[in-house]
């Protein structure tokens, strides 16, 4: 993010807002999956935590071509945790 922000804060507020918006659904999915142990609707909020990631990678794309390549392997990782996710709650219905 520092490096979008670093090109201009007002060209940068698009994917600011994304990514609070993610972390603060990110850790809405912490809650949901080891707190509250409601694996199905903690799939179905990592589902759109994959989009808000989405969304703020193509978002960072206008800004800094590196801030969002960076985003990659969070994006990899998220799906990889969707079907790590998923297999729990099929496995445990």
């Amino acid at each position: 993010m520092a490096l979008a922000v670093n090109k201009g804060l007002a060209a940068a507020t698009p994917a600011l807002v994304l990514w609070l918006l993610q972390l603060a659904v990110n850790f809405g999915w912490t809650i949901l999956f080891f707190g509250l142990n409601l694996r199905g609707t903690a799939l179905v909020c990592l589902a759109i935590l994959w989009l808000l990631v989405l969304d703020m990678t193509l978002t960072l794309a206008r800004v800094s071509t590196a801030a969002a390549l960076l985003q990659v392997p969070y994006l990899l990782w998220l799906s990889f945790a969707a079907y790590l996710n998923a297999g729990i709650w099929l496995l445990n219905r």
